[in-house]
């Protein structure tokens, strides 16, 4: 039985993995959010907000953002995204938009793709091989679905998944 806005503010904390607050605060600006909408959450226990946005337990977290609708989670990711400078965090802006992103957007697959080399440079082997296959699916061209699905497929055999490897070559075929 929380307000509306204090509901959208946890939604916000919730959707953002690192708990940077002031992304949080930049975000809950973008959608008419004001400070004072947490205090309910705080005063309830769910949610303390200090140099770390950190939830009473991690499933307070998973239950704030799955029990929300994908139209709300989207705009929450939305917001995030734009909050987050492209210079400084563009892997968090790629990864926000993505989680925005409904249908296939060749800006924001370029963005992961980028996001995943990255990924790869820092030994992220997994990280990559999930960012690479958020990038093929929002990838609207079809051969350039099928490149990035099949890089997809390598480095998810890079890191022993080669469930989701074949289901990724099965994919770049069709």
């Amino acid at each position: 039985p929380l307000p509306e806005e204090t509901r959208r503010v946890l939604l916000l904390a919730a959707a953002e993995p690192v708990g940077d607050v002031p992304l949080l605060w930049r975000a809950a600006e973008l959608l008419g959010i004001g400070a004072d909408a947490v205090g309910p959450a705080q005063a309830a226990g769910l949610v303390e907000i200090g140099a770390r946005v950190r939830f009473r337990h991690p499933l307070v977290r998973s239950a704030v953002y799955r029990t929300s609708s994908l139209p709300e989670r989207r705009e929450v990711h939305r917001a995030l995204a734009e909050a987050t400078d492209p210079v400084v965090d563009p892997d968090r802006r790629a990864w926000h938009r993505a989680h925005a992103t409904a249908t296939p957007d060749e800006a924001v697959a370029s963005d992961l793709e980028r996001s995943a080399g990255r990924a790869q440079g820092r030994g992220g082997l997994a990280a990559a091989a999930a960012v690479l296959e958020r990038a093929a699916e929002l990838t609207p061209d079809p051969a350039t679905r099928a490149e990035r699905s099949l890089a997809a497929a390598e480095a998810k055999l890079d890191v022993a998944d080669a469930t989701s490897a074949m289901e990724l070559v099965g994919a770049a075929v069709l």
